[in-house]
C-alpha cells in the first residue's frame, strides 16, 4: 500500500445562516449521500444487534436524555440536525442518532456486551514554535462502511458569528475541525471513561467548541457541560500550546507526557482520568481478548508506536514528522481494516491543522500513506 495513490470521493460544501437554514442546505445538497450513509448505518446496527431500527431508536432515546442536554447547550445545532433531515427527506430520529458518534457504541454495549473493535483514532498536538504555528492533527478511524461518505463543510454560522471548516460524513454535524479564529479540535473516543445518559453528545461538543472565538472560551465551554461520552480531545489556538484533555461525564483532566514537553499525543485509552467505574463494572470477569475487542482495540499498540517515535524531551516536530507518524503501519496507526478483516476500523481521513492568524486545514480523505492531502483555508 505504501506509495499508492487512490482516488477517494470527497466533496466540499458551503452552508450559511441559522441552524435550520444551514441544515436544509446540507441535506438538500447531499440528499443521496445522506440516504446512502444512513442505510449503511442501519445495516450495521441490525447486523450487530438483530433489532429493527424503530425498536432500537425507541430504546436509544427512551433510555437516555441526550435531547434535553442538546436543547440546553447547543439549541441552534439541534435545529441544524432538524434541517438536515428536512433537506434530505430523511427520518429525524435516524439523523439524530447519526450525530451520536461515541454515544452509540456504549449504548449498544448496554444492550448487548458484544460489538466490533472500538473506534480508533490517533491524535498529535505540537506547541507553537518561534517560526511555526501551533499544530494539531489526527487520523479519524471509523468502520470501513463510512468510507466514501467523507465531506468537508464550510460553516458560516450566523448565530455565533463564527466560520469553521468541519471534516465529517454526509448527514453528520461534525467529526473534527477548526474555525477562522484559529481554534481547532481533534477527538478520540475512550470507552473506558464514565459516560452519562444526560450529557452533551460528542458531535455537539465539537461544533459547540468551534463556535468559540478563543481557546480559552472553548476550554471554558468544555468545563461547563456534562459530557455524554468519555473522550480525549486535542485542542489548540494561535500562539500557544496544544492541549490534551481527557473528558469523562463530570471531569476534564489535562495530560502531557511531561511538564516540559512541546507536544502531546494520544490514542484511545485513559492516561490521566480515573473516572472508570462503569468500565470496571462491565469489564469484571472478561478475558483479555474480549476486553480488547470491546474496549481497547489497537489503542495500546498504537500508543506504544507513538511513544517509541516521540521520546523525551519531547521536542516539537514539524508537519512532515506528523504525516510520517500518522502514516505508520505499525500498531497500526494508519489503518486499512487489516487487523480483524472488514470488522476492523479504517482511517477515513487524516487532518493536520495550522492554528494561527491565517488558519489552514490539510486533509487527506483516506489513509494518509496513500491519499493526497488537500489544503483549505478561509478566503
Amino acid at each position: 500500500m505504501e506509495g499508492a495513490i487512490v482516488s477517494v470521493p470527497f466533496r466540499k460544501i458551503s452552508i450559511s445562516g441559522d441552524g435550520r437554514t444551514r441544515g436544509r442546505q446540507h441535506g438538500e445538497e447531499l440528499r443521496d449521500l445522506v440516504h446512502a450513509h444512513q442505510a449503511r448505518w442501519a445495516d450495521s446496527m441490525r447486523a450487530d444487534l438483530d433489532m429493527p431500527v424503530d425498536a432500537y431508536l425507541a430504546r436509544l432515546f427512551g433510555e437516555t436524555r441526550f435531547l434535553p442536554a442538546i436543547e440546553r447547550h447547543t439549541p441552534d445545532l439541534l435545529e441544524e440536525v432538524r434541517g438536515i433531515a428536512e433537506g434530505a427527506g430523511a427520518d429525524f430520529g435516524v439523523t439524530l442518532a447519526r450525530q451520536l458518534s461515541d454515544e452509540e457504541p456504549w449504548f449498544r454495549r448496554k444492550i448487548k456486551l458484544e460489538t466490533t473493535a472500538g473506534r480508533g483514532c490517533t491524535a498529535i498536538g505540537v506547541d507553537v514554535g518561534s517560526d511555526a504555528p501551533t499544530l494539531i492533527a489526527q487520523n479519524m478511524d471509523m468502520p470501513k462502511w463510512c468510507d466514501g461518505h467523507q465531506i468537508l463543510v464550510d460553516v458560516d454560522d450566523h448565530v455565533s458569528g463564527t466560520r469553521a471548516l468541519v471534516f465529517t460524513l454526509a448527514g453528520k454535524l461534525s467529526l473534527n475541525g477548526l474555525n477562522a479564529h484559529g481554534v481547532g479540535i481533534c477527538c478520540n473516543g475512550m470507552s473506558q471513561l464514565d459516560h452519562s445518559v444526560d450529557g452533551l453528545p460528542e458531535d455537539f461538543v465539537v461544533r459547540g467548541f468551534l463556535t468559540r472565538k478563543s481557546l480559552e472560551e472553548g476550554l471554558g465551554f468544555m468545563r461547563s457541560i456534562r459530557h455524554a461520552s468519555g473522550q480525549n480531545y486535542v485542542v489548540g489556538g494561535p500562539g500557544g500550546r496544544a492541549i490534551d484533555i481527557e473528558v469523562s461525564a463530570d471531569r476534564v483532566v489535562e495530560w502531557r507526557p511531561d511538564a516540559d514537553a512541546q507536544m502531546v499525543f494520544h490514542t484511545n485509552h485513559p492516561l490521566a482520568n480515573g473516572d472508570q467505574a462503569i468500565y470496571r463494572q462491565q469489564a469484571a470477569g472478561l478475558d483479555e481478548a474480549k476486553l480488547r475487542r470491546l474496549f481497547y482495540g489497537t489503542s495500546h499498540l498504537r500508543m506504544a508506536v507513538l511513544g517509541a517515535r516521540f521520546t523525551a524531551p519531547y521536542d516539537r516536530i514539524d508537519m512532515d514528522g506528523i504525516k510520517a507518524a500518522l502514516s505508520d503501519h505499525n500498531g497500526p496507526v494508519c489503518r486499512h481494516g487489516e487487523v480483524e478483516g472488514m470488522t476492523d476500523h479504517y482511517t477515513i481521513g487524516c487532518m493536520i491543522m495550522e492554528l494561527d492568524a491565517s488558519p489552514r486545514l490539510h486533509v487527506a480523505p483516506g489513509p494518509p500513506c496513500e491519499t493526497p492531502f488537500e489544503t483549505h483555508g478561509f478566503a
